[in-house]
């Protein structure tokens, strides 16, 4: 007993020292961060502030200036001059045959961000920085995302949960390794200092986030994260120390702990035997048509009923059992608690959509693969969404793929456009769907809306013949501004949140 409470007491002090100096390194790189980018960013002010004094009517001088300025730097792909009433009349390629109308240039001095963007000559995902000459004409330089992507690859910082360049306003990333989220209860934007915050997340983890603007650009910040429970593991040779000091009066406990841990409660085991016991259930998160407000089908979503922890949701158990390999059985139960669900409002209406999430891995089960098939005979309106990581991890995906379409099964990709990668393949693989990413839904009508990614996402389905479902649609607003673009097809609590399928059915 008084071993445990001084190796209680001695991993506690240890805890919190550990956890005070890894905020520290969390800290300090995303100093490290702000000052490889500040310096790059300092180099294209320069230039812009430079650019003052070159000829704004674009002689062969000012285009071998600018080209020369793009060559040297490797973090921008183009310098573009705008003149005073908004339009792009040369480029670092060369003078435009017909000028190009973008926006006015703001009539203050200064540097400025915008974006992200799509860049109209390069076709890839970029953001802005740019200045006002004294003459009213606007100087700008493009720099891709890829560029910061190469910079600041996640691998040099795998300690941390994600790494984002933000718009200080919105809070919207401009660049993201990992996976974005935000603190619940805490509003960080709009943002003017630096700031952190230890909380629970909105995708349900406990997250310690660092934040801080620029100096050079304060419309945008540097913002790292990573997980709390990470942040008190001690240094290892003092975990040993005290890890001998604990065993050293409780190894048979220890062991019967391991052993019960092991063999009853492994993760797998626990999921398994849910199951088995019916606390997993399904509900359905409805697609709506903004025009008719109907319901034209359902997202099919697992939920858990635990026994202790009360209703969790996947990201409760969704990545360990992806992990350990039981999201199969997961899947295919989930399948068919869906046919037992929507059996009844099949008979009325054989063309409701119904629609499943599915990873890489669960494609490459022959027995999914199987199941999926079987389900086609009753969902005559099948469909299952993929991310574009999962469409491009394996090149037999492509084959599994096209036999699922000639089945009749509709492909989907989830979350359009987070990924940055996937563009180039849709005309190759066989998308029949792309679901709009709730962060663009999420950005319509904020006062600082420049970028067109949303818009090219749209027009860029309308020439390749895709179909787009919008998520996360929370507001009328956005519903209209989706609506007059022709994206009739909304998921969103401004229609309904996941519901139980006796809800379901109410709603229908």
């Amino acid at each position: 007993m008084i071993c445990s409470f001084i190796f209680g007491l001695l991993f506690t002090f240890i805890y919190i020292q550990h956890k005070e100096s890894e905020k520290s390194s969390v800290q300090s790189m995303a100093e490290r961060i702000l000052v490889d980018l500040e310096s790059q960013l300092d180099n294209v002010d320069e230039f812009l502030r430079q650019s003052d004094h070159i000829d704004a009517k674009c002689n062969e001088e000012t285009i071998r200036q600018m080209r020369q300025f793009v060559f040297k730097n490797p973090a921008v792909s183009e310098i573009g001059i705008v003149s005073p009433r908004g339009n792009l009349i040369c480029n670092s390629f060369g003078m435009l045959s017909s000028p190009m109308f973008l926006s006015e240039p703001i009539k203050k001095r200064g540097l400025r961000y915008h974006g992200p963007i799509i860049s109209e000559f390069l076709q890839v995902p970029a953001f802005v920085l740019a200045r006002t000459r004294h003459d009213g004409y606007e100087v700008n330089a493009l720099l891709p995302t890829d560029w910061i992507n190469d910079t600041l690859h996640l691998r040099k910082y795998k300690s941390l949960d994600f790494v984002a360049v933000v718009d200080t306003e919105t809070g919207v990333p401009v660049f993201l390794q990992g996976q974005y989220s935000l603190p619940l209860n805490h509003k960080l934007f709009p943002l003017s200092r630096t700031s952190e915050v230890e909380a629970r997340f909105d995708d349900q983890t406990s997250k310690y986030l660092y934040i801080k603007p620029f100096k050079n650009v304060p419309r945008l910040a540097v913002v790292v994260s990573k997980e709390a429970r990470l942040l008190g593991i001690p240094d290892p040779l003092w975990l040993l120390v005290l890890c001998l000091l604990y065993l050293a009066s409780w190894v048979g406990l220890v062991l019967l702990l391991n052993h019960y841990d092991k063999r009853l409660l492994s993760s797998r085991t626990l999921l398994l035997d849910a199951i088995n016991r019916k606390e997993l259930f399904n509900v359905y998160q409805p697609l709506v048509n903004a025009q008719s407000q109907e319901i034209e089908g359902v997202e099919v979503l697992i939920r858990w009923m635990h026994p202790l922890e009360g209703e969790l949701g996947p990201a409760y158990f969704v990545p360990e059992a992806e992990r350990d390999g039981t999201i199969l059985e997961l899947s295919l139960y989930q399948i068919d608690l869906a046919l037992t669900d929507l059996r009844p409002l099949l008979r009325k209406n054989s063309d409701f959509k119904v629609s499943f999430n599915v990873n890489g891995y669960l494609l490459m089960c022959p027995s999914y693969i199987e199941q999926l098939c079987q389900a086609k005979g009753f969902f005559n309106n099948l469909t299952i969404e993929l991310t574009e990581r999962d469409v491009l991890s394996e090149a037999k995906i492509k084959l599994i793929l096209q036999q699922l379409v000639d089945t009749g099964v509709e492909i989907a990709i989830d979350d359009f456009g987070t990924g940055y990668s996937g563009l180039q393949y849709l005309q190759s693989f066989p998308i029949d769907l792309l679901k709009i990413d709730q962060s663009f839904v999420a950005s319509i009508g904020l006062d600082n809306l420049q970028s067109p990614v949303l818009n090219a996402v749209i027009e860029m389905a309308a020439k390749l013949n895709k179909k787009l479902i919008a998520e996360g649609v929370e507001t009328q607003q956005q519903a209209n501004y989706l609506c007059e673009r022709g994206v009739s097809i909304h998921q969103g609590w401004h229609y309904y949140k996941a519901l139980k399928i006796n809800e379901l059915k109410r709603a229908l």
